[in-house]
C-alpha cells in the first residue's frame, strides 16, 4: 500500500489548521504547526514532506520568512502561500525569495485547497524523478567512461575511484546531504591527465621531478577537464565542485577571492581527499598525513580535517584483506594492490572495483601472458571458501 503524501500546515489559527486537518485528512498526511519556528522544528527533525503550506500573517516570523527558510534547508519540499489580495506587493517579493510554487487568496475554500496540494504533489513527483533520473545517469556515465579510462592508465584513474571512496567517508561524517556530487566530482576529478603523456603521467602520480614543460602540462589539467566536462548537461555543481577545488580555505583577503565558507563544501572535502590519497601513496600512515594536514591547516576546511581525523586514522581493514587467485576473483571485490601483467603492465590500479569488464580484462591476460598472483583485495567474504588441503594452482 503507497504511503499518503505528508503535507506540513503552518497557520496561527487553530480552527484553520483544524479544518485543513478535517478536510484533507483522508487523502493526505497532515501534520501541522502553529508557528514557522514550530514548522522549522517539525521539518528538521521528521521524515520529508511534500508540500508545505503557510499563512502570511503570523507573528514572529511571516509566511515568507518562513517559506524562505524551507526553501534554503528543504528545497525538493514544494511550498504554497496563503494571503490576502492586500499584501500582492509583499506576495510577488515571497514568491521571488522562496521560489514558491503557488499562492492562494483567502478566504480559500477545501476543494481550491485540495486542488493546489494535488498540483504540488505531483510537482513533487517530478522534482524527485527527475532528481533521481540525473543521478543514476551521470554517476552511470561516470561509471562507464572512468572504467574505459582505467583501461588505459589504471595507475591514474584508480586514484579516482580512492579518492571518490575517501570523499564519501569525510562527506557522510559531515552531514553533507548531495553526496551524489562530490562522488561524480571525484571520478571525474583525474580526467585531465589523459593529456598528459604516459610517462608524465606515471612521475606526476608518483611524486617524482617534473621539467618545466611537464610542469606547464600540469597546470592546463583543469582546462582540459573543463573544456571535456563543460558540454554535458546539468553538470553545473559537479564543474562549481571542481572549479574551487584547489582553493586555500584561509584565503588572502583578495577581492573577489572565494574562501572559507564560501568555497563549496564538496570542493572542501575533495581537496583534503586528494591530498591524502597523494601521500598515502607514497608510503605515509594516516597518522602521519593527518599531521600533515594540521600543519598546512590554512589550505583545509577544520571540520573536513576533523573528519578525517574521525574516519581516516581509523583501522584500513587489513585484517580482511586476502591474496586471491584468479578463480577467486568476484566482482564487488576492491582491489588494494595493483593487479600486474608478469610482464609488468598494471591492469587495474589499487582502490578499483571488480567490474565484469575489469575481469574480463584479467581473464584475458592471464590466458595470454599470465598474472602477478596473488591478487590483493579488499571484501573477502566474496571468496569462495576452499579445502585446507585444497592446492591452488596457477593456470
Amino acid at each position: 500500500m503507497n504511503k499518503k503524501p505528508r503535507i506540513l500546515c503552518v497557520d496561527d489559527e487553530a480552527n484553520i489548521l483544524n479544518a485543513i486537518q478535517r478536510s484533507l485528512r483522508k487523502k493526505y498526511e497532515i501534520v501541522t504547526a502553529s508557528s514557522g519556528r514550530m514548522g522549522l522544528e517539525i521539518l528538521a527533525n521528521e521524515p520529508p514532506f511534500s508540500v508545505v503550506v503557510s499563512d502570511m500573517k503570523m507573528p514572529e516570523m511571516n509566511g515568507a520568512a518562513f517559506l524562505k527558510e524551507v526553501c534554503r534547508g528543504w528545497p525538493d519540499t514544494v511550498r504554497l502561500l496563503l494571503t490576502g489580495f492586500a499584501e500582492l506587493e509583499t506576495v510577488v517579493k515571497a514568491i521571488n525569495d522562496g521560489r514558491i510554487y503557488r499562492f492562494l487568496a483567502k478566504p480559500c475554500s477545501a476543494s481550491a485547497l485540495a486542488g493546489a496540494i494535488d498540483d504540488a504533489v505531483r510537482q513533487h513527483d517530478l522534482i524527485i524523478s527527475e532528481r533521481v533520473l540525473l543521478e543514476q545517469t551521470l554517476k552511470g556515465s561516470v561509471k562507464a567512461l572512468t572504467e574505459i579510462l582505467s583501461l588505459a592508465n589504471p595507475m591514474v584513474f584508480g586514484r579516482g575511484t580512492r579518492i571518490a571512496q575517501t570523499s564519501l567517508l569525510l562527506a557522510t561524517n559531515l552531514g553533507v546531504k548531495e553526496l551524489w556530487q562530490i562522488e561524480v566530482a571525484a571520478l571525474f576529478s583525474q580526467i585531465g591527465t589523459i593529456s598528459l603523456p604516459q610517462d608524465t603521467a606515471t612521475r606526476w602520480y608518483s611524486g617524482e621531478e617534473l621539467t618545466p614543460e611537464e610542469v606547464a602540462m600540469v597546470d592546463r589539467m583543469p582546462a582540459v577537464r573543463k573544456s571535456i566536462l563543460a558540454p554535458i548537461p546539468r553538470l553545473e555543481p559537479i564543474l562549481r565542485i571542481l572549479a574551487f577545488v584547489d582553493h586555500d580555505f584561509v584565503g588572502e583577503g583578495k577581492k573577489g577571492e572565494v574562501c572559507g565558507a564560501e568555497i563549496p563544501i564538496g570542493s572542501r572535502v575533495l581537496r583534503v581527499a586528494s591530498h591524502c590519497d597523494e601521500l598515502l601513496s607514497r608510503g605515509l600512515s594516516p597518522g602521519n598525513i593527518l599531521d600533515d594536514l594540521r600543519a598546512n591547516a590554512e589550505k583545509y576546511d577544520p571540520a573536513v580535517i576533523r573528519a578525517y581525523q574521525e574516519v581516516g586514522t581509523r583501522g584500513r581493514a587489513e585484517d580482511t584483506i586476502r591474496g586471491v587467485t584468479l578463480k577467486e576473483l568476484r566482482t564487488g571485490m576492491i582491489f588494494t594492490e595493483p593487479v600486474k601483467a608478469k610482464t609488468g603492465v598494471m591492469l587495474v590500479g589499487a582502490g578499483q572495483e571488480c567490474s565484469e569488464s575489469l575481469l574480463e580484462r584479467i581473464q584475458n591476460y592471464s590466458a595470454t601472458v599470465g598474472l602477478q598472483l596473488p591478487m590483493w583485495v579488499q571484501n573477502p567474504d566474496l571468496v569462495p571458501e576452499t579445502e585446507e588441503d585444497e592446492v591452488i594452482l596457477e593456470i
